[in-house]
């Protein structure tokens, strides 16, 4: 129960019902200073308690107990009355000691500083709410003068003093009552309110209607004023022109109220009432009428009512002709009254899903963001702007890349860098070819020298890949374009990236089918070639100044590579070779003395076992030999003699090792064995040389014993692959890192082979 009395009471207290602000009971405004003094109130600034800036009229009873009737009919009447022409009444009081009127901050009508349409278009707006008064409300205003009258903010007349409406026809009426107390009202009043017994009616009001206009013009009328001035003073009310009247003959072609500001007011107030093809043809001229157009009145009391309009739908498709005249009119405006009256409106259009609506945003977002703090525009209206990159509509999305030029100054370098850039560098992928050449141009003026603060990195990492893709486009204008961004974009990037990745991928656009792209490409690559000049004359002479200590340590590794290991591998390659080609030369030449069918009888058992054998030592006994053996098809070789280290080879072994650009020493050593990781008397393998039947025939490394001859034992290490009917070629034995050697050519190719 406690809680439901604390919520009753702290509602109460936000309206005023019990104690508001200022203390006055069932009146939620704080009074502030006195402003102007209007009989028979005191005007004083005030505020509500939600923050809205009003205007308080107080009357202090004691001071004025014969106005007290007066002022209490006009607060009765002021809570009853609604209309555009009249005050707005915002809330009121009654206490023993005071009268509290609270309506829309206004002002008395001050005619030393006027403007000749608000003049016009005030008078317009009087007339209408006397005959709203009159006509509709069966009611006389009995007071109509410049006291009566109040400027807004926004510089529109409002329709005020009260104290001596009443009805029509009433017997006993309050005006001819408490005239007599009204300061002036006797030199200003109707003729008929002097003779008692005649009722009043509207003619009343057609009189103070003359009074007023002959306030606003005391020297010379307008063209056509006068003769309704005359009409409406004349001294039969039968005959007199009331405010309805006045109205209707003032806005005739040619009439006084005939102008462009008065007719461009009344149409908005109607719009609603409008017809499509009515809307679409004011809109269209609006723009270029605003501009001459009274400041104020248009920025405080046109652009709200435009901005109202389009939010809810009222332009129809002519967003576009909307927006350029709220342009117009808010281009001066200061940016704390920007802020308050253009900025909200903004934001809440841009996160609209219309896209007439959006796309007409879009195409005037420069001049809408201008006024806005950056704060908001990244907070508020950024998100919605960058969801049009990804719309399903082209129109869409390339009025939004056009537009980044316009975000990108306002959303800051983090912004712009980790997220707008990546949309546009994603446009240059677009199916459509003019968002492609469009997002080109749009990053060139972002990446520029001068631009909005684009990143190096930026630049290098996420636009130069871009470009680069779009010089192989299909689209003639988007390689035009990226060339041209390329360019621009030349002094930026880093000269030797320029040289290595850039200039090559502009190079055969040099050669393009297409003239512009070649006159572009030409362009781009003077600009960048002369960049890489440029860095070029500042590099030094030589590198090898600030390179000493790691030439010394290259030259050291040559070194080693030459007189070390990489010796040691060259020098036991000529050694096996040297060694092979004599002992197979020692076999030719004893083959006359020496036993061979058990070498053939083994030969053969291992070429029907398919398996290739490596001896690795031979045991021999005495036979009769008649012929050499066949050892290899190889080209002929000459060896002085069988032990011999130095061998002559032939014309054919000579051309390989000159194609192979091979030099070969004969200083294999024991060093070269142990690089190598073999033993040095494991020479088997090494010296087992194939025959043309597949099989192996084994030359043993030690001398052979003729004395005592004995068949021929192979003993052999399963190293070598097994001959398959695919392998033209036996397989070699695979000495342990040679083949991973390079030395004049590869491993296939290897002149070597032929001997191995």
């Amino acid at each position: 129960m406690s809680g439901l009395s604390s919520y009753l009471m702290s509602t109460l207290s936000r309206v005023g019902g019990l104690g508001g602000s200022s203390g006055i009971p069932d009146f939620p405004f704080v009074v502030g200073e006195k402003v102007a003094t209007v009989w028979p109130w005191t005007i004083h600034a005030g505020t509500s308690t939600d923050g809205k800036h009003v205007s308080i009229f107080v009357f202090d009873k004691p001071r004025g107990t014969q106005y007290v009737g007066a002022a209490q009919n006009a607060l009765r009447r002021m809570r009853t009355l609604r209309h555009p022409g009249v005050l707005r009444y915002m809330g009121g009081a009654e206490t023993s000691d005071a009268i509290y009127i609270a309506t829309e901050r206004i002002v008395p009508l001050d005619l030393n500083d006027r403007n000749e349409e608000l003049v016009r278009w005030g008078l317009f707006r009087i007339a209408e709410a006397l005959r709203f008064v009159n006509e509709d409300c069966k009611l006389v205003h009995a007071n109509v003068c410049k006291d009566a009258v109040f400027v807004t903010d926004a510089g529109e007349w409002r329709l005020g003093g009260l104290e001596l409406m009443d009805a029509v026809g009433a017997e006993r009426p309050v005006y001819r009552e408490m005239g007599s107390v009204v300061p002036g009202y006797a030199g200003r009043m109707a003729p008929e309110i002097k003779v008692q017994g005649v009722q009043g009616t509207a003619a009343l009001d057609g009189w103070g209607l003359a009074e007023l206009i002959s306030e606003c013009y005391t020297t010379e009328m307008p063209l056509g004023l006068g003769a309704l001035h005359a009409q409406l003073r004349n001294n039969n009310p039968k005959l007199r022109m009331a405010a309805h009247g006045f109205v209707e003959a003032a806005q005739r072609s040619g009439g006084v109220l005939d102008t462009a500001f008065v007719r461009a007011c009344r149409f908005l107030e109607s719009v609603t009432v409008k017809d499509s093809h009515e809307r679409a043809e004011f809109f269209a001229g609006l723009g270029a009428a605003a501009a001459e157009f009274p400041r104020m009145f248009a920025q405080r009391k046109m652009l709200p009512e435009l901005l109202t309009l389009v939010e809810f739908g009222g332009a129809d498709n002519g967003h576009s002709a909307v927006l350029a005249s709220v342009v117009q009119i808010a281009r001066d405006m200061d940016e704390t009254e920007y802020s308050t009256v253009v900025a909200p409106a903004v934001v809440r259009l841009f996160a609209s899903t219309d896209r007439a609506l959006r796309f007409a945003l879009l195409e005037h977002a420069t001049a809408l963001l201008h006024g806005m703090h950056d704060d908001v525009v990244v907070a508020s209206v950024y998100p919605a702007f960058a969801t049009g990159f990804g719309d399903a509509a082209p129109a869409i999305r390339e009025a939004t890349v056009k537009a980044a030029l316009s975000m990108a100054p306002r959303v800051g370098s983090k912004t712009l860098n980790s997220d707008l850039i990546k949309h546009l560098v994603r446009a240059v992928a677009d199916a459509e070819p003019g968002i492609r050449t469009n997002s080109l141009i749009c990053i060139g003026k972002l990446c520029a020298k001068n631009g909005p603060g684009v990143t190096d990195t930026s630049l290098r990492y996420i636009v130069c890949p871009a470009l680069l893709h779009a010089l192989r486009d299909v689209f003639p204008p988007v390689r035009a374009a990226a060339l041209a961004v390329s360019g621009a974009c030349a002094m930026r990037w880093d000269a030797v990236d320029v040289a290595r990745r850039v200039v090559p991928a502009i190079s055969p656009l040099l050669v393009d089918g297409e003239r512009p792209v070649r006159v572009a490409a030409a362009k781009a690559i003077h600009v960048m070639v002369a960049h890489i000049e440029g860095h070029a004359r500042e590099m030094p002479e030589t590198v090898a100044k600030k390179m000493d200590k790691v030439g010394a340590q290259a030259e050291a590794v040559a070194d080693l590579a030459t007189n070390g290991w990489g010796g040691w591998a060259v020098s036991s390659l000529s050694s096996t070779i040297s060694g092979a080609i004599s002992l197979a030369s020692s076999v030719s030449q004893s083959g006359a003395r020496s036993e061979s069918a058990g070498v053939s009888q083994s030969g053969a058992r291992s070429e029907s076992a398919g398996v290739r054998s490596e001896p690795s030592g031979i045991r021999s006994e005495p036979s009769g030999l008649s012929e050499p053996p066949q050892v290899s098809q190889r080209p002929s070789t000459t060896i002085n003699s069988p032990t011999a280290v130095s061998t002559s080879i032939s014309s054919n072994a000579a051309v390989s090792q000159s194609a192979g650009g091979w030099e070969f020493n004969d200083d294999w050593g024991e060093d070269a064995a142990d690089a190598w990781g073999i033993d040095d008397n494991d020479d088997d393998s090494w010296n087992a040389q194939p025959n043309t039947s597949g099989g192996m025939t084994a030359v043993a490394n030690t001398p052979v014993k003729l004395a005592k001859p004995a068949a021929i034992t192979p003993v052999i290490k399963p190293v070598v692959k097994p001959v398959t009917k695919k392998d033209t070629n036996p397989v070699q034995p695979r000495r342990k890192g040679l083949g991973a050697m390079k030395l004049g050519g590869g491993a296939k190719s290897n002149p070597v082979d032929q001997f191995l």
